[in-house]
C-alpha cells in the first residue's frame, strides 16, 4: 500500500509517499519540503504536494507538532490548526492517523536498524530490546517522548517534557533563566535547548545583538560564539540526563537536523558531563547509550511506521 505521509513542524512541513507491507516500511520518497508559514493549514500543504508531485492518495498519516488527544490541535510554534473531524474532507482522505511528530520520531527509533544511529557517548551498546528509551530533539522547540519496549511490542508515551521549567546549575545559566523570563514570562526548557534557544542566550548577555537566530548558529558552528554554544550543550546534556531519570529510560535518542549539526561539538563540550552529574545516580547515568537517529526523514519513516503497524498492512 501507498500512502501520504507528512512530518508536520513549527517551521516546515515535510510530505512524502511511502510503500507499507507486512507492518513495516518498504519505502520512503524523497520529500516535498514547505514553509508552514506560507500555507493556512494541512489542506492546501497537501494539494501543493499533488501538484507538484502528480501523486494523490486515499490514506496518509502525519506526524504534527502539537498535542494529538483527539479533539482539534493547536500547534504551539505555528499558526497551523488542525481539526480531526474535518481534515478527511479538507485533504481528500478515506483514512488517516494523526500523531504527534515525537511519537512518530519514536516509531522511527522502534523501527529502525542499527545503522541509522551513531553514539554521541556513554558506552558503545546496541538500544535495549525491553525497557525504556528516551526520545529527544530540538528544533522550533524541543520535542520529548517515551518509547517502551515490551514483550507484546512498542508503546509510545506522547510528552510535552520540551515545556519542564528549566533548573538552571550555576551563575551564567541563572543570568539566562532570569532574562529569558522577564522577556518571555517563563523560562521553559525549550526556551534555551531549541533553535532560538542560541539566541535566547547571545542576546541575555548582549541585548543590543541584532543578529538573526540563522546568523548566530553559524557564527557558532563555525568555531565562533564558543561561550554560548558551550552554554547550550551544557544545559542539552543536563536536560536530557534529566528526563531520562524522569523515564526510567537506559538509554537517550537524539533526532534532528540540529543536534546532527552539533555531533562534532559535543565531545568537546560539558554536555556528557552534564548529562552524568546526577549526584548518587552518577554510575547509572555512565550506563547510559546516548545515540543520534541519523536517517534523514525519520519524522516521515516514524509516521509510516505508526500507520503500518497500526493496520498491519
Amino acid at each position: 500500500m501507498r500512502i501520504l505521509v507528512g512530518d508536520i513542524g513549527g517551521t516546515h512541513a515535510r510530505f512524502a509517499a511511502a510503500e507499507i507491507g507486512s507492518g513495516r516500511v518498504l519505502s520512503l520518497s524523497e520529500p516535498v519540503v514547505l514553509k508552514a508559514a506560507e500555507f493556512s493549514g494541512i489542506g492546501p500543504a497537501c494539494a501543493e504536494y499533488a501538484k507538484r508531485t502528480g501523486e494523490r492518495f486515499d490514506r496518509a498519516a502525519f506526524g504534527v507538532a502539537g498535542p494529538v488527544t483527539g479533539g482539534t490541535v493547536h500547534f504551539v510554534n505555528s499558526h497551523w490548526v488542525i481539526d480531526p473531524a474535518t481534515l478527511a474532507a479538507e485533504a481528500g482522505l478515506a483514512d488517516f492517523m494523526l500523531l504527534n511528530d515525537f511519537v512518530a520520531m519514536a516509531w522511527a527509533v522502534d523501527a529502525l536498524g542499527a545503522e541509522h544511529f551513531s553514539l554521541v557517548c556513554g558506552p558503545d551498546v546496541p538500544l535495549p530490546s525491553r525497557g525504556a528509551i528516551s526520545v529527544i530533539g530540538p528544533g522550533t522547540g524541543l520535542g520529548v517522548a517515551v518509547l517502551q519496549r515490551r514483550p507484546e511490542g512498542p508503546v509510545i508515551l506522547d510528552t510535552e517534557g520540551g515545556h519542564l521549567h528549566f533548573a538552571p546549575l550555576d551563575g551564567d545559566e541563572r543570568w539566562v533563566c532570569e532574562d529569558v523570563r522577564k522577556r518571555h514570562g517563563r523560562c521553559s526548557v525549550e526556551r534555551i535547548i531549541s533553535g532560538p534557544g542560541l539566541g535566547e542566550i547571545v542576546r541575555s548577555f548582549d541585548p543590543d545583538d541584532i543578529r538573526d537566530d540563522a546568523d548566530i548558529w553559524q557564527a557558532a558552528t563555525a568555531g565562533e560564539e564558543v561561550e554560548a554554544l558551550d552554554l547550550f550543550l551544557s544545559v542539552y546534556g543536563s536536560v536530557a540526563g534529566d528526563l531520562s531519570l524522569a523515564h526510567g529510560a537506559f538509554a537517550v535518542v537524539l533526532t534532528g537536523g540540529l543536534t546532527n549539526r552539533l555531533l562534532p561539538h559535543i565531545s568537546a563540550s560539558r554536555f556528557h558531563d552534564q548529562f552524568c552529574s546526577k549526584g548518587r545516580y552518577r554510575s547509572r547515568m555512565e550506563s547510559v547509550p546516548v545515540k543520534l537517529l541519523t536517517h534523514p526523514q525519520p519524522g516521515l519513516f516514524g509516521a509510516a511506521a505508526a500507520f503500518a503497524k497500526e493496520h498491519m498492512v
